[in-house]
């Protein structure tokens, strides 16, 4: 049996290719483009490649519009006159060896001070900190326990301990010396917390 109705054709070319194609081909590249860029970015970033390395040895620096953004390699040397250059003279006696710390100061003589006042800043702090944590350890004994040890101490030592530690408990120590001890140090507390009158 023949068809007896057939369709008309239309006359489509099926060499043109479909809009959905384009865009997925477009896209399949782009993101080729963007891993590849991340993948750089990421190899920068890790240090696994050298963007500087990679200039100089395809020397873009050379190049016109490219080698704005590129700098040629440094040489750590500079042309020098040697026919100007004044003579150098020979020392005519033993050479002394210099300690590091006065070569340090010849240099930067600052830079010395600044470290030494760091330093003494430093060193004031830890025995603040130091004597603080004895006061406080001081302060949670009896005074009957902590006489005896403070007997032996040096007099500056007792009345910085007794600058960090509470009045009370310091009225109980000092009841508890002899007297003398006790005159000493109140004088020599008086001394350090009264200023001078002019």
């Amino acid at each position: 049996m023949a068809n007896k109705n057939p369709q008309p054709s239309r006359n489509v070319p099926e060499s043109t290719p479909k809009k959905g194609s384009i865009l997925k081909k477009l896209l399949i590249v782009f993101v080729i483009i963007m891993v590849g860029g991340v993948g750089f970015a990421l190899g920068v970033y890790l240090k696994l490649i050298d963007p500087q390395a990679i200039a100089v040895k395809m020397k873009l620096y050379e190049y016109p519009v490219i080698g704005q953004y590129f700098t040629p390699p440094k040489t750590n040397f500079e042309p020098v006159e040697l026919e100007n250059a004044p003579p150098v003279a020979e020392p005519t006696t033993p050479a002394t060896i210099t300690p590091p710390a006065q070569l340090v100061q010849q240099v930067n003589p600052t830079v010395t001070l600044n470290n030494t006042d760091k330093l003494a800043k430093a060193r004031q702090q830890e025995e603040t900190k130091k004597i603080s944590k004895l006061a406080r350890l001081y302060e949670n004994m009896k005074p009957e326990e902590v006489v005896p040890i403070m007997d032996k101490l040096e007099d500056d030592t007792v009345i910085a301990l007794f600058n960090k530690m509470d009045e009370g408990q310091v009225a109980k120590i000092m009841a508890l010396f002899d007297a003398d001890r006790a005159a000493r140090l109140s004088q020599a507390m008086l001394k350090v917390q009264t200023p001078a009158v002019p």
